[in-house]
């Protein structure tokens, strides 16, 4: 991927943050994607960049279409009457159609484990830091 392309899906990436998570999960994710694209701004393996901007193109693109769910669903309940808006809720089969999803035990290696395990204690950080 050229440098152009990489800016641009980095670009994309800030300003869908800005865009539709809330602040306290926009910074620890603006601070993740930088933190990520600097590791690997020296990265020459072709095979390695093309997995990371395919899971990072990924990644805008789940941001966009939940952030456009959770907008349209926050109109609704604007614009529609209570007893309309709670039924619209139990269509969608949840009241939240906010970001995220559980996790299966084992559905990640040690290495994201651990990395996962780094990134709950940023956030924590973050979190006691207000």
């Amino acid at each position: 991927m050229s440098r152009i392309k990489a800016l641009t899906l980095y670009k994309s990436i800030l300003r869908a943050h800005s865009k539709y998570l809330p602040m306290e999960m926009r910074q620890l994710g603006d601070a993740y994607v930088k933190s990520e694209f600097r590791l690997h701004k020296s990265t020459t393996k072709q095979e390695q960049l093309q997995k990371f901007f395919t899971e990072w193109d990924k990644y805008l693109i789940h941001i966009e279409q939940t952030g456009r769910k959770q907008q349209s669903a926050k109109s609704v309940l604007v614009d529609a009457p209570t007893s309309h808006s709670a039924s619209v809720l139990e269509e969608n089969g949840h009241s939240n159609t906010g970001f995220g999803r559980d996790v299966a035990s084992g559905e990640f290696n040690e290495e994201q484990e651990s990395q996962l395990q780094k990134l709950k204690e940023e956030a924590m950080k973050a979190a006691a830091g207000k």
